[in-house]
């Protein structure tokens, strides 16, 4: 199993409610004992996100840290890292430490 999480492009009220049990089932691979320790999650082909998006990827975070993981974003689009900080996620959630100073 991939412990690499791909945000679709559309992450909003119209979608949260399908992408909640395929995340859940994503999530349920974190259980493993052999399990890396930090999830990856792939958020460069996010083009639409609303607070219900954001609202989804801080429930994700907690579910990990919750296991004893933690949320490592690979990459992150714009329109991720400028919803993120919109909503006073800290900018070291919404993007990667090289892409810090693009939020």
């Amino acid at each position: 199993m991939t412990h690499t999480l791909s945000l679709p492009a559309e992450l909003t009220i119209y979608t949260v409610g399908e992408l909640r049990p395929q995340w859940l089932s994503w999530l349920a691979g974190f259980a493993a004992d052999d399990a890396p320790a930090d999830a990856s999650v792939d958020g460069s082909a996010v083009d639409q996100i609303d607070a219900a998006g954001v609202q989804l990827l801080m429930a994700l975070s907690r579910s990990l840290a919750a296991a004893q993981r933690s949320l490592q974003f690979l990459s992150v689009s714009p329109v991720l890292a400028t919803a993120c900080a919109a909503l006073g996620l800290p900018v070291s959630m919404a993007a990667p430490d090289d892409q810090a100073g693009e939020a």
